[in-house]
């Protein structure tokens, strides 16, 4: 379990760099913000592009061999801006980046899912999502720390992804390439037997309808990441060190909201997406509106502890409409979407602040709030329609 949670450790890296923005712009003048803004989001076109090499990598390397492959793509590619401070360079290596990160985010659930059944399944997804985002809060925290030398510098912190490929030499072992708990058996001894009729990977409808609600959550979702620190700095509430800081309370929610999910989720059952879907759209319209730096903390972590319920919720949802052996290509379409989400994120926002008139990032800051509370009630109707769903 601790292997396969480490692979989860820094699925959101990407974040830490969200801070070097005002830094960015300043030293890329000539450059326009949403392309600026594209650096820190670049990653997630490298992601869907990884995603597919993915299956590719399994076949030939394994499951466990794959996963090193990524990380290791990622570590190489995540440091060098730091040496090539300038804007194409950055962007190719943002890129390859997220085709590291691609290579093995898929596997990170298909795992979970093809090693655990019931609710050891669903805690585990809950504990995915806090070692993610316990990996994003460290890492924010060390960026903090590197952007005060530089905003190049900052890139440094990718030397975290260390963590992971030690502890997955150490702890997956490679038995568990082909494995699926509802085809396969492990004798009392340990010994692995794999199915000899695997079922051909296949997806349906609620798949792909997850996969568009994935891919808007993700959208709205990234106005934080993307303006956060921005309105921070034109607002006067403090600088770039300082969004990082709060920000980094997103993710350190995120962290209890996940270890919680399976108690919280048993709870508000079918109504979970619907109710934290809520509360993020309001926290978001309220952070555009205030300037106390308390209560921007207090508001983005609510935001954060809310955004680390929906995640694992949504997931688990996955993991119950999925065709028979077809998490890994569900897992794969579902991060080709997100990261769509993610890459299209400065120009959806760009194009409201055409649109109104207002390019200001408390603006913006409040169209994802506004958004979220539309999401929320397709969530409840879906929900009052899909008899099935059981969260």
């Amino acid at each position: 379990m601790v292997g396969v949670l480490s692979m989860s450790f820094l699925l959101s890296a990407s974040n830490a760099i969200s801070g070097t923005i005002p830094g960015m712009e300043k030293a890329f003048s000539d450059i326009s913000k949403a392309n600026v803004e594209l650096l820190t989001t670049i990653p997630t076109a490298g992601v869907m592009v990884g995603t597919v090499l993915t299956g590719v990598f399994s076949n030939f390397l394994g499951k466990k061999k794959t996963v090193l492959s990524g990380l290791i793509i990622a570590l190489i590619s995540g440091i060098l801006p730091t040496f090539f401070p300038q804007y194409w360079p950055i962007l190719v290596f943002r890129f390859l980046f997220g085709v590291g990160m691609g290579i093995f985010n898929p596997l990170s659930v298909s795992y979970i899912t093809d090693l655990y059944e019931g609710d050891r399944q669903r805690r585990l997804l809950g504990y995915r999502n806090a070692a993610s985002n316990l990996g994003d809060t460290i890492m924010l925290f060390i960026a903090g720390f590197l952007i005060t030398f530089s905003w190049n510098t900052t890139y440094l912190v990718f030397l975290v992804l260390l963590i992971p490929i030690i502890l997955i030499i150490l702890f997956v072992p490679k038995e568990f390439d082909n494995f699926d708990i509802n085809n396969n058996a492990i004798d009392e001894d340990g010994t692995v037997h794999v199915s000899s009729k695997p079922v051909k990977p296949s997806t349906n409808m609620k798949v792909l309808f997850l996969a568009v609600v994935f891919l808007l959550i993700s959208l709205f979702y990234n106005v934080i990441s993307l303006k956060f620190a921005n309105y921070v700095v034109d607002e006067h509430i403090g600088d770039a060190g300082t969004a990082t800081r709060i920000f980094s309370f997103l993710v350190l929610a995120a962290i209890f909201s996940g270890i919680l999910f399976e108690r919280i989720s048993k709870v508000t059952k079918r109504l979970t997406v619907f109710i934290f879907e809520i509360i993020i759209g309001v926290c978001y319209v309220a952070i555009a509106m205030v300037h106390s730096i308390p209560v921007l903390m207090a508001l983005v972590l609510i935001s954060g502890f809310a955004w680390g319920i929906i995640n694992p919720a949504l997931t688990s949802r996955l993991a119950d409409v999925s065709p028979a052996n077809s998490m890994n290509l569900s897992t794969s379409i579902i991060v080709i979407t997100i990261n769509i989400g993610f890459l299209i994120s400065p120009y959806f926002f760009a194009l409201f602040a055409k649109l109104f008139g207002n390019d200001s990032p408390a603006f913006a800051i409040i169209v994802g709030g506004v958004l979220y509370l539309v999401l929320a009630v397709i969530d409840l109707i879906n929900v009052k329609v899909d008899k099935q769903l059981t969260i």
